[in-house]
């Protein structure tokens, strides 16, 4: 649901003149400016995806998961998707995600599950997804 707010401010132009955000006078002319935030573009989800994957053919799982993200990039909702790996965890790769909202990425993943068009991964795999959802401090 997105929150509409309309912030009222005044502009403090480069020759040092406070303005009033309604009227905008200018010697000639008159601007009327609102300014529309909608509040719910500035909240962002973020979470990782921890993958387990065999570690001979990790590179192998990337690339085809990079084909795989393609998709999820173009979804609804999705901000980004980006693949992390740490060069000491051989056998672990991470996704970090950001969502517009946590129901976005709830209904994408209904969506690869009923499309069934992520089963080509599953040998790549060697245990069981976690997700991990971020809070900022």
């Amino acid at each position: 649901m997105l929150l509409n707010k309309i912030v009222s401010i005044k502009l403090l132009l480069p020759v040092g003149v406070i303005y009033n955000y309604r009227t905008m006078k200018l010697p000639f002319k008159t601007y009327m400016i609102t300014f529309l935030l909608f509040a719910s573009c500035a909240v962002t989800e973020k979470m990782l995806v921890e993958m387990p994957v065999n570690a001979e053919t990790r590179e192998e799982f990337i690339a085809a998961l990079n084909e795989v993200l393609i998709d999820t990039r173009a979804y609804a909702g999705c901000r980004e998707a980006a693949i992390w790996i740490n060069e000491q965890d051989a056998d672990k790769v991470w996704i970090y995600e950001e969502w517009q909202t946590r129901a976005h990425q709830e209904a994408y993943v209904a969506w690869r599950g009923e499309t069934g068009n992520t089963s080509h991964l599953g040998p790549y795999l060697n245990g069981e997804l976690r997700f991990l959802w971020l809070n900022e401090r």
